[in-house]
């Protein structure tokens, strides 16, 4: 299992590392720039969103991983004079197969360090597990779901899905998934059921048809998200730089049952 937590801030850091605020968030705890990293404490990958005006970096900072030096995330999906986001294809450091342990109940920190003419949102999505990623294979097939929620920018906001077509009775699991809307940053699922602490595995965003997403996002490379009934699909939270009010998500699904449970 896996979750997606996020930082992200409109900041002029000057040159020099500047902490990004954490995106408030239901799932973990944050307070001010520092997410309490939970008991998934596996970092799997990581992505970050930055102003690139002149040289910048981004880095992950924790007490543990100073004792061992701190997460230089490079390549970084980059803007210039405007808020930054995911590019095409997507820039994602990834430690899938060999995740770096954090100690549970730490602060995780994302910083910058870049100099835009002007402060512009910048950002760090961050991905956490139990352990090595196992990709899945099967019978997997993608449905396509809309939804028309306004975003509040820099924040987790969540979204009812529509499904283009029905799916036929049964269960099913999500092995892969793709956000889209103007100023998307990342998504992530919220199952029935899980309850405000379940995890929220997700994605990074794209703005437009033709961008390419990280492939591990899709087809089962991140493993299982979770399990639905078709009767109550999960919904999703969306991360954003702009007040985006149509949103497209594209489920990649392995029926697991079929007919009613």
């Amino acid at each position: 299992m896996f979750t997606t937590v996020a930082f992200q801030e409109s900041v002029d850091p000057a040159g020099v590392f500047n902490p990004l605020t954490a995106v408030p968030d239901a799932h973990v705890t944050t307070s001010g720039d520092d997410i309490r990293v939970p008991s998934l404490n596996q970092l799997i990958a990581a992505a970050a969103g930055i102003e690139t005006a002149v040289e910048s970096f981004a880095r992950l900072t924790a007490p543990s991983l100073r004792q061992r030096g701190l997460i230089q995330i490079e390549p970084y999906n980059s803007g210039a004079a405007a808020a930054v986001e995911p590019n095409s294809p997507h820039r994602v450091y990834d430690l899938r197969r060999n995740p770096l342990v954090l100690v549970p109940g730490e602060n995780l920190n994302a910083e910058t360090d870049s100099n835009p003419v002007a402060a512009q949102i910048q950002w760090c999505v961050i991905w956490l597990a139990d352990g090595p990623v196992e990709p899945v294979r099967g019978a997997i097939f993608t449905v396509r779901a809309t939804s028309a929620q306004l975003l509040i920018v820099s924040a987790w906001t969540n979204g009812i899905l529509t499904f283009v077509e029905d799916l036929p009775r049964g269960s099913y699991q999500v092995v892969g998934m793709r956000a889209r809307s103007a100023g998307l940053v990342a998504a992530r699922l919220v199952f029935v059921g899980a309850g405000a602490a379940g995890w929220r595995p997700g994605v990074l965003g794209t703005d437009a048809q033709d961008d390419l997403e990280h492939p591990m996002f899709r087809l089962g490379e991140l493993g299982v998200f979770g399990t639905f009934e078709d009767i109550e699909p999960p919904t999703v939270e969306f991360l954003s730089v702009s007040a985006d009010a149509a949103e497209d998500v594209y489920l990649d699904l392995i029926q697991v049952r079929a007919g009613p449970g």
